[in-house]
C-alpha cells in the first residue's frame, strides 16, 4: 500500500472517487409503510419500496440500505410514540439521539420488508416523548438487519 501524497482534492477528483448512490441514487429511493400493527410494546410493519435504485456494481439488484432503513424505522417510532401518548397528529419535531445498526444478511425483497419493533422504554416528559426501541428488519429471502434507536419528539 502506498503512502498518500496528496492532501487536497478538487470537486471533480472527489466526484470521481465518490459513490454515485450516495450522491444521486439515494434521491431515487422512496418507500411506504403499507400497514402497522401495534400490540402493547411491539409494533410490526410491512414496508415496500415505491421506487428503488439499482446499482450496476450490485448486478442491478435491489438491496436495502441503512439510509432508507433509518428513515422508515424513525417514522415507525414516531407513529408508535404518538399512538402511545394518545396524540392524533404530529405537531412537533422528531430527533434521533443515538442509533446502532448491524446488517447481518442483505435485504433483497423490495416489496416485503418486514419490521418488528420492540419498545424498550417510552416516557412522556411534559410535551416531549422519549423512546428507545430495538428493531429486526427481515424479508422473504432470509435478509436481516438489527437496529436500536433512541429518539424524542418535541
Amino acid at each position: 500500500m502506498e503512502e498518500i501524497k496528496k492532501a487536497i482534492f478538487s470537486r471533480d477528483e472527489i466526484k470521481d472517487l465518490s459513490s454515485y448512490y450516495l450522491n444521486e441514487g439515494r434521491k431515487q429511493e422512496t418507500w411506504q409503510i403499507d400497514h402497522v400493527r401495534i400490540d402493547d410494546k411491539i409494533a410490526e410493519a410491512k414496508i415496500s419500496m415505491v421506487t428503488r435504485y439499482l446499482s450496476a456494481t450490485d448486478n442491478n439488484e435491489f438491496h436495502l440500505t441503512i439510509f432508507s432503513a433509518l428513515e422508515f424505522l424513525s417514522q415507525l417510532m414516531i407513529v408508535y410514540a404518538h399512538v402511545w401518548a394518545g396524540r392524533q397528529e404530529k405537531v412537533g419535531e422528531g430527533w434521533m439521539i443515538e442509533s446502532s445498526m448491524k446488517s447481518v444478511r442483505v435485504i433483497r425483497d423490495p416489496e416485503n420488508i418486514l419490521v418488528s419493533m420492540r419498545v424498550e422504554k417510552i416516557r412522556e416528559r411534559g410535551a416531549n416523548l422519549y423512546c428507545i426501541a430495538s428493531y429486526k428488519i427481515t424479508d422473504t429471502h432470509d435478509g436481516l438487519m438489527e437496529v436500536r434507536l433512541k429518539g424524542f419528539l418535541t
